[in-house]
């Protein structure tokens, strides 16, 4: 405690938090005193020992935090995407129970065994030369007594690989009851993204984004005003592409709001083809602009960085690559990539929707979306028993 305020006086700051499986610290300010503050947080590590007042306090935050998880059903429409997605997902309810019967004791007897195995990844960024990064590396080695952990042992995400021709929906109520905002998310699998088309691909799926961004809202949003929200974009779920189309409304039921996104959707192909030539190429020189702009501060750009590292694709210049993709990349296409992945007639098309129904609306018209070839899932760890997953890549 005493070491992290004299730090602060020092213009030094750090984090300590969990992003999935993992501990992630980050120290930033002054160079020439991070590495004496590292020092000290790791050595304070070893010889931790938790506190029973602040384990009841702590305690008591963290299942406050848990039972308001999904209360906003903008935030609940991701987490039911990603509980759907992820081979292994730690339901909140489950969390609850198990922290119910957790004790100081079982924390106290954890401690120790969280630093017995380690595999560390890091990253140094700013006014550092590589004698100072590998010297701040050595702390860890001379510090952590732990031993390395296998490569058999490390956690790695699998995500569920919905078929072609696939159309799943999941259908849930508001967590608040006096919620009335409804959410329709709908989400297109691309690929995995691996391999020397990966960069393309990426690059294709962010000009159809750029190209669709515009009309999307117009349309959806204040032409018929079907709620404050729309929104469509990229998504990157451990590393497999996607594309989500999104809107949250408190006037409209989930299977209207569905069916005007399927209205919009099936109006692209049209959109995409009368795409004047001197149009495309305006979005894509725009685009092309975007992705080679400077970052507009070194926090920013440690955080492009550090995703490259969790993300286990060390493509330190992604942008740069996607935009000298760009520079090849033709109108058809993006109405090819659109033809493959979003069209309703693809055969190699594969949607998931999550439908939110706010106090509003009745779920009871979910059914109606099963006589339109969606498959409803009310038991996501069934399917997932039954279901092929990519393999891990980070």
């Amino acid at each position: 405690m005493r070491s992290s305020i004299r730090a602060y006086v020092a213009k030094l700051e750090t984090s300590l938090s969990v992003v999935g499986s993992n501990l992630e610290l980050k120290l930033y300010g002054y160079n020439d005193k991070l590495a004496i503050l590292l020092s000290h947080i790791l050595a304070a590590s070893q010889s931790f020992s938790p506190k029973i007042d602040r384990f009841e306090v702590i305690k008591e935050d963290l299942e406050r935090a848990y039972r308001n998880t999904n209360m906003k059903p903008m935030s609940h429409s991701t987490y039911l995407r990603l509980q759907f997605l992820r081979q292994i997902f730690w339901d909140v309810n489950e969390k609850l129970k198990v922290l119910a019967t957790l004790t100081f004791s079982d924390l106290a007897a954890f401690v120790p065994e969280l630093l017995s195995q380690l595999h560390i990844e890091g990253l140094c960024h700013g006014n550092l030369s590589g004698d100072e990064a590998i010297n701040i590396s050595k702390i860890f080695q001379n510090t952590l007594s732990g031993q390395t952990l296998s490569v058999e042992a490390r956690h790695g995400e699998r995500v569920l690989c919905i078929p072609h021709g696939a159309n799943f929906i999941r259908s849930v109520r508001v967590k608040n009851d006096l919620e009335e905002n409804s959410v329709v998310e709908v989400y297109f699998p691309v690929e995995q993204d691996i391999g020397k088309d990966s960069t393309r691909l990426r690059a294709i799926t962010d000009l159809f984004s750029n190209i669709i961004e515009e009309p999307c809202f117009d349309q959806l949003r204040t032409k018929e005003q079907l709620g404050y929200t729309v929104d469509s974009s990229p998504r990157m779920t451990y590393r497999l592409l996607a594309y989500c189309f999104r809107v949250m409304s408190s006037k409209y039921s989930p299977v209207y709001l569905q069916s005007r996104i399927d209205n919009f959707i099936d109006g692209l192909s049209a959109l995409l083809d009368g795409l004047e030539e001197e149009t495309f190429e305006h979005h894509k020189s725009g685009l092309i602009a975007q992705k080679l702009e400077k970052d507009p501060s070194l926090s920013y750009q440690t955080g492009d960085y550090w995703s490259q590292i969790t993300d286990k694709r060390y493509m330190f210049d992604m942008s740069k690559l996607e935009a000298e993709e760009l520079r090849t990349v033709g109108k058809e296409d993006v109405i090819s990539w659109y033809n493959a992945y979003i069209r309703s007639s693809s055969p190699t098309r594969r949607r998931l929707a999550i439908h939110v129904y706010g106090c509003n609306s009745d779920i009871a018209e979910a059914a109606k979306l099963q006589e339109q070839s969606w498959t409803a899932i009310d038991d996501v760890e069934s399917l997932k028993g039954s279901s092929q997953f990519y393999p891990s890549l980070c």
